[in-house]
């Protein structure tokens, strides 16, 4: 039984419970802009992140609560909730996903456990995650973007270009990430920028100064001085 118990740290899904999904699914591959899900729509497929990186908007106007990357499972509790869905599904790059229709995807847990176990400490990870959101919500402008970009960065979303990490977002999606208004990331960015932790172009960001933005998101330095 022990083989069968997830612990953190551990993949969501291994390669063989990979494996054996990818025989019940159908890989889709869509570029950036496209829509897997939207919200409130009536669906239950589940689907499996394989490459690139998808972002998770929920309410109106439309707010950026998660970005979700290769290995993650997005939309997995249609399936079992039967409810109208929560958030939408958008790709942020080329993406390329595992389509796992719903009764495929339940007899899969049924059969893995280990990957059932898994998907309910995610969703509770989750919970957490939103959870943390609405604490954070009190911090000053700056740590709350620097958390913001301090995330990015560390889910690999973009890779690394000269030395500097890359994030291929506009500043409204960081500042919807963020929950802050656009006019406040530009002004806290002009900042960042004129001491050197970052530079911008267009939709683009790139982190010069990976060790400074996370002193900032610590609370622990301000570049707006």
């Amino acid at each position: 039984m022990g083989e069968d118990l997830f612990e953190a740290g551990q993949p969501l899904l291994t390669k063989g419970e990979l494996a054996d999904l990818d025989l019940v699914g159908n890989v889709i591959r869509r570029q950036a802009g496209h829509i897997f899900i939207s919200e409130g729509e009536e669906t239950d497929f589940a689907l499996v992140i394989r490459a690139g990186h998808v972002k998770a908007l929920a309410g109106k106007p439309a707010r950026i609560i998660a970005i979700r990357g290769p290995g993650d499972v997005v939309g997995e509790m249609a399936a079992i909730r039967r409810k109208p869905r929560s958030a939408s599904i958008v790709a942020i790059n080329d993406v390329e996903v595992l389509h796992l229709p719903a009764g495929a995807w339940m007899d899969f847990l049924h059969h893995h456990p280990r990957a059932m176990v898994a998907q309910l400490y995610n969703a509770d990870e989750r919970l957490d995650q939103v959870t943390r959101k609405i604490v954070e919500s009190d911090m000053a402008a700056e740590q709350r973007l620097a958390r913001a970009l301090v995330q990015l960065v560390d889910r690999g979303a973009w890779p690394p270009e000269d030395g500097a990490t890359v994030l291929g977002m506009s500043q409204p999606d960081i500042a919807s990430l963020a929950w802050l208004s656009t006019d406040s990331v530009k002004k806290i960015i002009r900042a960042f920028r004129e001491r050197g932790i970052v530079e911008t172009g267009r939709q683009t960001l790139w982190v010069m100064d990976d060790k400074t933005l996370r002193l900032i998101a610590a609370g622990e330095y301000t570049a707006q001085q």
